[in-house]
């Protein structure tokens, strides 16, 4: 390691998460890792109102673990702002988003390791959640499962990019990567959830990212990480909130769609014009060149802001990565 003090840093997201915590620290505790794979574990405290930050380090320390734990403060609510302060604050190659609710498999760390150091064309990671809980799953849940990031997110390990999103429960992202594209100007629209608020798809948003600068999503069966669901959360009415919220964010995520759409589009119609082009300097033909011409004039699009800002931080972005190769 040249540049950075440990190979992962765990972000811990939380707010008021005391009474959920112990056994998700219990969990990153007991990883198995091999002895050289140095990690820490960063909690990041939301603007928690109960004890959370407190009842954190006693219990690790009750834990007598000798991995490094630290804690920092992100007064702004939201998940997205939760999550950018861990990335600014993370010393290690990789990070690894796990929730107050996330218990992470004893492999998870070494897995992830592994695959992300012998696939550098890959931008995200994800793996497989299986439900807990203390009470038994309602009927529907099996059929909503996903909604609660529970579930497999293909139906093998793969390559997920059509897919367009990665859970951010378990999410696996390098340092380097994601902090160029705050770099770049790559800016968060959606907040995450925010207390009782349920906002969502700010992990969503961050996969976008990834693919409008060619970056692949992948989905590895072998992480696994259990998320205990706590009873009031497997009511119907929540559930309801829960979609409510993937609704509020769909304007953004179909815009970072339209985006990725036109990259491709771009691409596609170059080959297309040459090809109609081609045919058309051969044969001469007319209805050849007023299909070309229609071509040209549905290629050519104006773009509003927010679409020129993120096109501009895709340039930035990549331009970074062609100087640093």
């Amino acid at each position: 390691m040249e540049l950075e003090e440990f190979h992962i840093t765990i972000v811990l997201c939380c707010y008021n998460s005391a009474d959920r915590l112990q056994p998700t620290l219990e969990h990153l505790a007991r990883q198995n890792v091999q002895q050289d794979l140095k990690y820490e574990i960063l909690l990041v405290d939301n603007n928690s109102s109960d004890h959370t930050s407190e009842f954190a380090k006693s219990t690790w320390e009750d834990l007598q673990s000798n991995i490094k734990f630290r804690v920092v403060s992100e007064p702004d609510p939201g998940l997205s702002h939760a999550r950018k302060k861990g990335i600014d604050h993370a010393k290690g190659e990789l990070i690894i988003f796990c929730d107050d609710d996330n218990w992470l498999d004893e492999n998870y760390l070494q897995i992830a390791f592994d695959f992300m150091k012998k696939y550098p064309e890959v931008g995200v990671l994800g793996g497989k959640g299986i439900a807990v809980s203390s009470v038994e799953f309602p009927d529907w849940f099996s059929t909503y499962q996903g909604d609660y990031a529970v579930g497999v997110q293909a139906l093998e390990s793969g390559d997920v990019s059509s897919r367009g999103y990665i859970w951010g429960s378990g999410m696996v992202v390098r340092k380097n990567e994601i902090q160029s594209l705050y770099n770049a100007g790559f800016n968060g629209s959606l907040t995450g959830r925010k207390g009782s608020d349920l906002q969502a798809g700010d992990d969503s948003e961050i996969c976008k990212w990834y693919l409008i600068v060619g970056k692949h999503l992948y989905y590895n069966e072998r992480l696994i990480f259990s998320h205990f669901i706590e009873e009031f959360r497997l009511t119907i009415e929540y559930n309801k909130k829960l979609n409510q919220g993937f609704a509020q964010s769909h304007t953004a995520i179909n815009h970072y769609d339209f985006i990725i759409k036109l990259l491709k589009r771009k691409r596609m119609s170059f080959f297309k014009i040459v090809s109609l082009l081609t045919i058309f300097l051969l044969e001469k033909n007319r209805m050849k060149l007023a299909s070309f011409l229609e071509i040209l004039n549905r290629t050519s699009i104006t773009f509003h802001k927010p679409t020129k800002k993120i096109l501009k931080s895709r340039k930035v972005f990549l331009e970074h990565e062609k100087q640093k190769q």
